[in-house]
């Protein structure tokens, strides 16, 4: 504001000094040219420069100073304000002029301050264009309908190693060179045609190195609506091509190597298939050989004719001949999971748990307090997660025997991802320190005198899980009872 204040002070000014030296010439050259008979000569010309300069106001101020000047001083009756008819016409005339004359230039010099402004703005909206085009990773060039290049971005510069402006004007087959050219034609032909094209090729330029480019071209039209011209988007993707290459190669070589890795793991599944029945077979024959023997040899000596200390090592032998043969039988079992195809189904394990629950009875005929939850829905193989129910229910049942009550839980809880279920029992726990071993094959924490088993159910349980996309891991406390958890992903 005081800025403007200044300026227009200034303006008021020099229009006060033009009056001045306006006045000063009249009364210099009065006596050689008669100046009383053109009073307001000069003092136009005071009035053009000041309305011109300083716009409307210092015009119309310095027409009315310079009327009241001439009429003192060259207006019969001179230095004296009061006019005759003819002096009056000629003041009001000059008056005006001088309005009009002010009118005029004031609205010159706004008229040129808004082209000044304008031109300005064009110019720096000019500038951040060129700017933003000079900035962008993309080679950008305007051509038009016969194909010579009227604009290029420095990209151009940076590809070609000349000056963009050396080209403008100059055909594309002269720019690119013959082979780019006729690789581009086509593309050429469509947007000159009306149509946005996008493509992907190999171009060898004559000014540069064969890159692989990714281009757009845009064509622009006329306010007939035909084509003047187009706009090309040209990037270098050669890299990305180069990447893309490696990674193609890699995948084959994977997808290579995982045909043979397959191969590979059929035939040895093969092999253990084969092994398991040999294994089976093999160690099956000797076990009923024991028994049958065992058997043999009761029959022919009798019940009577053996001490109890006999009779005892014969019914070990019995037994033992029974936990081999359902050893065997679970390694099978367990060789066979990991070999089985899932049969997914959408399960209700409230339904599951029951049936596995009617399937696990104590042989001690105790009663047992079940506390089942309402068991939401999941996507598994019925048979397999059957046997998981089958395996953790049996193990709450077994290992709780010791307590005048049994008590077994069984829940669920969920998080974003997977369906967590439990089952819990108040038995005789397992000591936290030794938790990592009970998944694992032949892996026990209590004696087979005390509980029985072959150590594999767990690890039949985790591998089943796992084969499912979930987890198995459990916690107790030493005669604080224990909880076995599984988890499964949430249906989708």
């Amino acid at each position: 504001m005081i800025q403007v204040k200044r300026t227009q002070l200034t303006h008021y000014a020099i229009a006060l000094f033009n009056v001045g030296i306006a006045l000063l010439l009249m009364l210099l050259l009065n006596p050689l040219l008669s100046m009383r008979e053109s009073p307001f000569l000069l003092f136009f010309g005071a009035v053009m420069v000041s309305a011109w300069c300083g716009g409307f106001g210092p015009g119309i101020f310095v027409t009315l100073l310079s009327g009241l000047i001439s009429t003192y001083f060259f207006l019969p009756p001179v230095y004296s304000q009061a006019l005759n008819w003819a002096s009056s016409i000629r003041l009001g005339l000059f008056l005006l002029e001088g309005v009009l004359i002010s009118i005029l230039c004031g609205t010159l010099v706004t008229a040129k301050l808004r082209a000044d402004r304008s031109l300005s703005q064009l110019q720096q909206r000019e500038a951040e264009l060129h700017l933003v085009m000079n900035a962008v990773p993309v080679l950008i060039s305007y051509i038009d309908s016969e194909q010579r290049y009227r604009f290029n971005n420095q990209k151009y510069e940076q590809w070609f190693g000349h000056p963009a402006t050396g080209v403008y004007g100059k055909h594309m087959q002269e720019v690119l060179g013959q082979s780019a050219y006729e690789t581009v034609r086509p593309y050429v032909e469509q947007v000159l045609a009306g149509q946005q094209v996008t493509f992907e090729t190999q171009v060898s330029y004559r000014d540069a190195n064969t890159r692989y480019i990714s281009a757009t071209y845009v064509p622009q039209w006329d306010s007939q609506g035909n084509v003047k011209g187009f706009v090309t988007l040209v990037s270098d993707i050669s890299e990305r091509k180069q990447a893309e290459a490696a990674i193609q190669q890699l995948n084959e070589s994977l997808e290579f190597r995982v045909k043979e890795r397959t191969a590979q793991l059929e035939a040895a599944n093969k092999e253990l298939e084969t092994f398991s029945y040999s294994v089976s077979h093999d160690l099956r024959a000797p076990l009923r050989h024991i028994a049958g023997f065992v058997d043999l040899l009761q029959k022919r000596i009798g019940s009577t004719a053996l001490d109890a200390t006999s009779q005892r090592y014969l019914k070990t032998i019995v037994e033992t001949t029974k936990q081999a043969g359902m050893l065997i039988d679970e390694l099978l079992a367990f060789s066979r999971i990991g070999r089985s195809e899932l049969h997914h189904t959408a399960i209700h394990m409230n339904q599951l748990v029951r049936e596995s629950q009617s399937e696990v009875k104590p042989d001690d005929g105790r009663a047992i307090s079940w506390q089942i939850e309402d068991l939401p829905q999941v996507q598994a193989d019925p048979l397999l997660l059957r046997l998981v129910l089958r395996n953790l229910i049996d193990n709450a049942v077994k290992y709780s025997r010791t307590r005048p009550v049994t008590k077994i839980e069984i829940g669920s809880t969920s998080n974003e991802h997977e369906v967590i279920f439990y089952i819990r029992d108040n038995g005789v726990g397992f000591d936290m320190r030794y938790a990592h071993k009970l998944f694992g094959i032949f892996q026990r924490l209590h004696n087979v005198e005390q509980f029985e088993g072959t150590g594999i159910g767990l690890a039949n349980v985790k591998r089943i899980v796992a084969r499912h996309g979930g987890r198995t891991w459990a916690e107790g406390v030493v005669e604080g009872g224990a909880t076995f958890y599984f988890s499964l992903p949430k249906m989708i």
